[in-house]
């Protein structure tokens, strides 16, 4: 084994430190925040294979909530829905997305990161192929209602997990996960031009303006859309469960002290990754799973000490009712014996030769073992935890920039869904002035063009973040560019520059939500990540429920209605971005 790296300063040992003088140990505690010491055993473990591949496996699921929006028009026709109503569609999948988002970022900060990893896309791949067998217009409502809940926990559970994995100088690496969204909504284009021109009621013609169409014959090409989808989402599971098969994030394993697990699976990440570097127990103090960031005032101080109170207390009760349980950091998760004195020993404490899934599996059977214990099922379904997070988030510390972000996030969301949940109607009822479009499938591929904008956006966005603008100017820069595109595209009318303006909106948008995915779980703490982006993400939903149903009733008004609030939005997004208090570029990278 090499020695260890020298990039890091190894903290004490447990004997070293019991050496010290109480007032060294104290000021140790004092000036070494729970972050940084983290992030320097990431720092050691290095960035490589492990962290590659769970980016792929992460983005995999942002892959799979883009189908609904390009199968409006085709379930307008099949039940027959008028425009003040078919909104109702988008806003129930956004409605599951909302509680998906509080529930699932409420799981995750109290049960792990883990199991919504793979429980979110397993829902939306069950609940998909439901919807694609809907026999009303409200039972599709209500399948898509639950297929949201599965897809909306996904999204900021899956970027909290991917972020506690990386060293911080890596964490800008989150903003280029957003472009699984936009090769999502390519995906859901690409099949839309090649299913619903060959699967759908015939188009209006000059002699025929209002066509016969028997549709449960001719007009199945969303259910086979949804299906599709439902497949696809199944693939990921599948790869998620047996390629990359996760164990929980070091901080949320530090932050219950969980400290041997820590240790064990930070070995062998930096096995996976090839670095020969040594970590053991002694690099983690006993203090540490007491230890505040440095930064945090004294009401967060306050209210988390209260957590760990009852936290210990529940651990030592688990303790007497499990009696498997080793409560000495240093001994080894799973390999322990006894010596003559009736003490634990180490008898392998590095697990060289641990792969991924013997990690995993690992953890799998520690935290059951916990988290099925009464006092500790007790504990972490209580409300008295969930509400200091909340406390935590509207504290001196965060109070602006939880207002602020939650913001950015429903004006965002509102001014996008305004414009893209509607795009494909828009272009089948706009028309064009001395251009006419000719097919459906002249539409369809005029919004996988607008989709394919997208990517590069998502790709550009891990660059801008890291230059001079850092990320409130890569913000700042593409909501009120997304504002002017949308003017744009309200003022013209040839085809031709109508795609320009539409695929510019499509550009901007995606890399104004790449930075926001990112900066989100970047700028608050580990404390409060889980809650503070579920519940950002859920609010974006609020918006996403609302916004259809009034899109609706606007377009009925004026076609060009919606466009004009989707205006105003990206500029309001654009103001709240100026006014953030916290720039997250560079950070913990010194």
């Amino acid at each position: 084994m090499a020695p260890p790296s020298h990039n890091f300063t190894r903290l004490p040992t447990n004997d070293e430190e019991a050496s010290l003088r109480p007032e060294a140990a104290a000021a140790l505690a004092s000036t070494v925040s729970h972050d940084d010491i983290l992030d320097g055993l990431l720092t050691k473990v290095g960035y490589g294979t492990f962290q590659r591949r769970l980016l792929i496996m992460c983005g995999l699921g942002w892959l799979a909530d883009n189908t609904v929006i390009i199968i409006l028009p085709r379930v307008q026709d099949h039940f027959d829905v008028s425009d003040n109503w078919i909104g109702s569609l988008s806003s129930s999948l956004f409605t599951g997305m909302m509680f998906g988002a509080f529930f699932w970022g409420a799981y995750s900060d109290s049960r792990g990161r883990k199991t919504p990893y793979t429980s979110t896309l397993t829902i939306a791949t069950i609940i998909g192929l439901l919807s694609s067998f809907a026999f009303s217009f409200w039972s599709l409502c209500l399948t898509l209602f639950f297929l949201g809940f599965g897809v909306g926990g996904n999204m900021p559970t899956d970027g909290a997990l991917y972020l506690e994995f990386l060293p911080k100088k890596y964490h800008y690496l989150l903003t280029f996960m957003s472009v699984f969204f936009s090769l999502g909504a390519v995906l859901a284009s690409m099949l839309g031009y090649a299913i619903l021109p060959y699967a759908s009621c015939p188009e209006p013609t000059v002699t025929d303006p209002t066509p016969m169409c028997d549709v449960s014959v001719q007009n199945n090409g969303w259910r086979y859309m949804l299906a599709g989808a439902a497949l696809t989402t199944l693939i990921m599971v599948l790869v998620r469960s047996f390629w990359l098969r996760l164990p929980e994030t070091p901080k949320f394993l530090l932050s219950r002290d969980r400290r041997k697990e820590t240790v064990m699976i930070l070995q062998d990440i930096a096995r996976i990754n090839g670095q020969q570097v040594q970590i053991d127990s002694s690099d983690i103090p006993h203090s540490m799973s007491s230890m505040r960031s440095s930064n945090q005032n004294d009401e967060e101080e306050m209210l988390l000490n209260m957590e760990q109170r009852d936290g210990i207390r529940s651990r030592r009760v688990s303790a007497e009712m499990d009696l498997n349980y080793v409560d000495d950091p240093t001994v080894p998760m799973t390999q322990t014996s006894h010596n003559e004195d009736g003490g634990d020993r180490v008898v392998d404490e590095h697990h060289h030769d641990t792969n991924i899934t013997t990690i995993a599996a690992a953890t799998d059977t520690t935290s059951t073992r916990r988290m099925t214990t009464m006092s500790e099922t007790i504990y972490d379904d209580t409300m008295e935890e969930k509400v200091s997070k909340w406390k935590l988030l509207f504290g001196p510390k965060w109070r602006r920039t939880t207002i602020l972000v939650w913001c950015i996030w429903a004006f965002t969301a509102t001014a996008f869904t305004m414009f893209n949940v509607f795009l494909p109607k828009y272009l089948e009822t706009l028309g064009f002035q001395g251009e006419e479009i000719r097919t459906r499938k002249d539409v369809y591929w005029d919004y996988m063009i607008y989709s394919l904008a997208g990517v590069p956006g998502s790709v550009l966005a891990s660059y801008m973040i890291e230059t001079r603008l850092g990320r409130k100017g890569t913000m700042a820069l593409s909501s009120f560019g997304s504002s002017l595109s949308l003017f744009l595209f309200s003022i013209i009318s040839s085809r031709v520059t109508m795609l320009l303006s539409s695929s510019a909106v499509s550009f901007l948008a995606t890399l104004l939500y790449a930075v926001i995915y990112g900066y989100t779980p970047e700028v608050f703490d580990t404390s409060v990540r889980g809650t503070a982006v579920g519940t950002s993400s859920g609010l974006s939903r609020v918006a996403g429920i609302v916004s259809p149903i009034v899109c609706g009733i606007l377009f009925t008004i004026a076609t060009a209605l919606p466009l004009y609030v989707s205006i105003v939005g990206f500029g309001i997004v654009g103001i709240c971005v100026v006014l953030l208090p916290y720039e997250t570029r560079g950070m913990g990278k010194d």
